[in-house]
């Protein structure tokens, strides 16, 4: 790639493997008023300008945010986020300082505490800083008692009196080595940070550079990309591939959190496809969406309680967003300055976001800071967000772990868990995934879709569905089981449609369960009932063949023998199904075999020139009237016979062949 200096220079520091040394193991942001000497402060720490463009340097303070590293023998170098001064910038602020593992608050001696500074203190404790160090700059143009005076406010607005204090002088470098040595005895005790989860990175500057082609820069917050890898573009749903990585002015093989990185992307986009604030995200990473719930912190400065739907900036990674806030707690129609409350934020555009994401909200003319707060599920419902069942999954998501979630919402709260999309809210990856389960907990994928229940639960599942059918059964004799779709919907406020396919699913492959025609039943009762039907069958079927041609009523073989009318009727109904039987009238049933004899009685008639009419087949069928005009109507309706006045002719010679071959 070339150009390395003009490619990382314009793009910032990054706290990355390269060839040449490790990540950087401790991230440093300042914080503090306009021209309280940040910038200055930063370029004796490490001998870098953050002032880096042409306004920049005329103007005298920082537009954008700077970016600086120190070395450090016998660990990783120390990143320094300088963050911008004027109130205008502050947009470009709150953009920047995620990751941060330690705020430097600078004051200078003689302002001392400005608004600005409290703003940016703000916005870093809303961000997670809650480490500080501070510096009291310009002490060269005050007395000692003023340092003390600063100092000592400083300690109140930080709520610390352990709190590392550095009088310094900018000037005459004064304080500067102490400075140094503390920040660096910081840094080879820093722990250096997960790479766990699928990466996220949020695009803050793209461009193109010739010869180079696309390039974009961001911080990554979470999991690691190396060259060569395929990144999906969000919201935009492209696909581009890591065609070269680099840090900090090197090379790099591979990058991860908390590293500010730039990347060469190879794929069907160009720069005018990215702006600030889209995502560079691993294939299988979160969709965006344009709601979420989370809890929402109101700052105690803030001028005004948040009502509920007010409208607010969002500040998500580098995207500014307008949204509207909904309090989730009943009852409650505003957010005091002060208070926090779980929250959902329903967002004008496509956004991304993961578990535990930090964001700032602004007012709606982005005048003010109002307060910050933490994702806690970036699937969140339209409907039901305020429900009790849906305030207690958000109170479980409020762990501090996925592990402690998980355990909470499924051996807890007794949940059906989409593992899949819980793991895709929290950005875990497949073996963090897979680590999330426990012994206590019962695995299942359904259409390929994986969930996790407690073992209580399912085996709880697993004998409501057992007794349930083994009521059915005794309630309807003789029928193979209950149709799936009715076993669904009579047990859904029960057992959720996931489950239920599931545990049918786990019954069909031990066999304890059977499906036969579309009909779900217990194995064993179906095995019984079936032998119980047969002989049912055999009863009825004797029967039929004693009495011939006076083919009985069900009435009739009720009292034959001894069944009530319900068995009757389900043992002709089954046997109908079966083909055993064929049904000439609502209580008349015949076998296919005399169904075939007296068709052919009535071919016989027909071929003889003799009329087919009710008592010539009477006569030839040796039965009574009634049950010949039963039979004859029933040719007619299947097709065989058709009526003519008081005669009937014969219209297809073969149907009694193809009907009655069973």
């Amino acid at each position: 790639m070339a150009g390395p200096a003009l490619f990382i220079g314009r793009c910032g520091f990054a706290r990355c493997i390269a060839a040449t040394g490790g990540a950087f193991g401790l991230i440093v942001a300042t914080a503090g008023h306009v021209d309280h000497g940040k910038t200055s402060l930063i370029k004796h720490l490490t001998g870098v300008d953050t002032d880096r463009l042409e306004e920049e340097k005329r103007r005298g303070l920082s537009i954008n945010l700077g970016y600086a590293y120190r070395k450090v023998a016998g660990c990783s170098p120390i990143g320094f986020v300088d963050v911008p001064g004027h109130t205008r910038f502050i947009n470009t602020m709150i953009a920047g300082v995620n990751g941060i593992d330690l705020g430097l608050l600078v004051v200078a001696a003689d302002d001392g505490i400005m608004p600005q500074t409290r703003e940016h203190l703000d916005v870093l404790r809303l961000l997670g800083v809650d480490d500080y160090v501070l510096v009291i700059t310009k002490i060269d143009r005050v007395e000692p008692q003023r340092v003390a005076e600063v100092s000592k406010a400083a300690r109140a607005l930080l709520h610390s009196e352990n709190l590392s204090v550095f009088p310094v002088s900018n000037t005459a470098g004064t304080g500067i080595s102490e400075l140094l040595e503390h920040l660096e005895k910081r840094a080879q005790a820093c722990v250096q940070r997960s790479r766990e989860g699928l990466f996220r990175l949020s695009v803050d500057r793209v461009f193109t550079l010739k010869g180079t082609g696309l390039v974009v820069t961001g911080t990554a917050t979470a999991g690691s990309v190396a060259v060569g890898e395929t990144l999906r573009l969000l919201p935009a749903d492209k696909l581009l591939r890591v065609r070269s990585l680099h840090v900090q002015d090197e090379v790099a093989e591979i990058a991860g959190a908390g590293e500010r990185c730039a990347l060469n992307l190879v794929g069907d986009v160009d720069k005018n496809d990215i702006e600030r604030g889209d995502w560079l995200v691993a294939p299988s990473a979160a969709p965006p969406t344009q709601r979420f719930d989370a809890r929402v912190e109101l700052l105690v400065s803030a001028p005004f309680a948040l009502r509920h739907l007010l409208p607010v900036k969002l500040h998500l990674g580098a995207k500014r967003i307008a949204a509207r806030i909904y309090l989730l707690e009943e009852g409650v129609s505003r957010l005091q300055p002060g208070q926090s409350q779980r929250v959902q934020l329903i967002l004008d555009q496509p956004a991304c976001c993961s578990h535990g994401d930090r964001f700032l909200l602004r007012d709606d003319s982005e005048s003010i800071t109002l307060g910050g707060g933490t994702v806690l599920d970036p699937h969140a419902p339209q409907r039901g967000k305020s429900a009790p069942e849906r305030q207690r999954w958000l109170q479980a998501l409020e762990a501090e772990s996925a592990a402690q979630a998980l355990h909470s919402l499924v051996l807890e709260q007794n949940r059906l868990v989409d593992l899949g999309q819980f793991a895709q809210s929290w950005n875990l990856g497949p073996a963090e995934q897979a680590a999330l389960t426990t012994e206590m907990m019962q695995s299942l994928s359904v259409e390929r879709t994986d969930y996790v229940v407690s073992r209580s639960r399912w085996q709880a599942a697993e004998q409501r569905l057992q007794a349930f059918l083994e009521t059915w059964h005794q309630q309807q004799p003789g029928q193979g089981g209950i149709p799936a779709r009715q076993l669904e919907a009579t047990l859904a406020t029960e057992i959720e449609p996931a489950l239920l396919q599931a545990l049918l699913a786990a019954g069909l492959a031990a066999s304890s369960l059977q499906l036969r025609d579309g009909l779900i039943g217990l194995s064993a009762l179906q095995s019984t009932q079936a032998s119980a039907a047969d002989e049912r069958w055999q009863q009825y079927q004797q029967l039929l063949q004693q009495r011939g041609k006076d083919i009985p009523l069900l009435s009739e073989v009720m009292t034959a023998t001894g069944w009530d009318k319900k068995r009757a009727e389900t043992v002709a109904r089954n046997a109908t199904r079966a083909g055993q039987l064929h049904q000439l009238t609502e209580s008349r049933f015949a076998e296919p075999a005399l169904l075939t004899k007296l068709a052919a009685m009535i071919t016989a008639i027909s071929e003889s020139g003799e009329a087919i009419t009710v008592v010539a087949f009477k006569t030839r069928m040796g039965t009574g009237r009634k049950i010949a005009i039963e039979v004859l109507e029933y040719f007619d309706r299947v097709g065989f016979t058709a009526r003519r006045d008081n005669e009937r002719v014969v219209v297809d010679t073969d149907l009694p062949a193809r009907l009655f071959k069973g």
